[in-house]
């Protein structure tokens, strides 16, 4: 549904903004409680400005005249909107080289885990250049990618998990309240879930193959409780959770046997040479996409209720 995931993209756009230099989301990706051995700048200012065209609504980043004439990668015919990301460390060295690259995509990466929590639309960040404080260009930071993008698709095409479109504000109040953090180690069931989500970033290097496990390991952390009965905890409280699907519960049971026989062990695939190698991954990239699509739907309506776990009552019935 194109206009759906317009409306959450241009929500994302309008809000984003409204969280320049917020304290809250700086902490949430900069954690000053973590002993850092290669970072030694840490973020001073954090701000956002949208791109459109050839227009900047605000004012012109000091890197944007000398980017287009230099650096190829900031070329673009595409006449939609950008996200500017304008990121100001603390300076503790004179130099400042291409080590503080790998400090700065971290950083990116976590930010966009917390955008993709958030709104149900896809958002990568492209190239993007890095500054030294005399305005000396030190490096392009990576492409940041997300396995999201067709999950949205697919629950809209099922009608299936419904998925909320929170805001920012929620998700930043959520993390706080909780006392979660997208660099800590996991240490409970909610920690371990948005841990699993996290694995599902990175740059265009990143291997997808263990996405599947990492997302139902994800939704395993949520939804059952010891190890008899997976199967049956995983399909009911799903339904209780997010509702039964119309015409596709067929397709639920069967995203839990097609989990268990990949991950054991016992899924008869094709060599990666062979012709039919890609109607395996047709059907993993579709498993995928249902599979994410229930764990961002379990991880919104936390996030909404503000919770951090769902309770499930023992009935006997006669």
């Amino acid at each position: 549904d194109y206009e759906e995931d317009h409306a959450s993209y241009k929500l994302f756009l309008k809000e984003i903004l409204l969280h320049s230099n917020n304290k809250s989301l700086i902490n949430l990706i900069d954690d000053d409680t973590i002993p850092k051995q290669n970072e030694r700048q840490r973020i001073e200012k954090l701000s956002f400005e949208i791109y459109e065209g050839n227009k900047y609504y605000g004012n012109e980043p000091r890197f944007a005249t000398k980017l287009k004439k230099k650096h190829d990668f900031f070329k673009t015919e595409y006449t939609g909107e950008y996200l500017i990301i304008n990121l100001e460390l603390k300076e503790k060295e004179k130099n400042i080289d291409e080590s503080i690259l790998w400090s700065i995509n971290r950083f990116l990466t976590r930010l966009n885990f917390l955008i993709n929590l958030t709104y149900s639309t896809n958002v990568d960040f492209i190239y993007g250049a890095v500054y030294s404080n005399d305005n000396e260009f030190v490096g392009k930071t990576d492409i940041i990618l997300t396995t999201n993008m067709y999950c949205y698709e697919h629950s809209r095409k099922m009608d299936w998990p419904k998925i909320r479109n929170n805001t920012l504000t929620e998700t930043i109040k959520w993390f706080k309240g909780n006392k979660i953090h997208s660099d800590h180690r996991s240490k409970n069931d909610l920690n371990r879930a948005i841990n699993a989500f996290s694995r599902l970033f990175g740059n265009l290097k990143r291997e997808s193959s263990a996405d599947l496990f990492w997302i139902m390991l994800g939704i395993e952390s949520l939804l059952v409780k010891g190890n008899q009965n997976i199967t049956s905890q995983f399909k009911e409280k799903s339904i209780l959770i997010l509702g039964e699907p119309k015409d596709y519960k067929r397709k639920l049971n069967k995203l839990y046997e097609y989990r268990s026989k990949l991950i054991h062990g016992s899924f008869d695939i094709f060599p990666r040479q062979f012709t039919d190698y890609e109607n395996f991954e047709d059907e993993y990239d579709d498993y995928v996409s249902f599979a994410l699509s229930i764990l961002i739907a379990l991880i919104r309506e936390l996030i909404y209720k503000q919770k951090t776990g769902f309770e499930f009552e023992l009935k006997l019935v006669e």
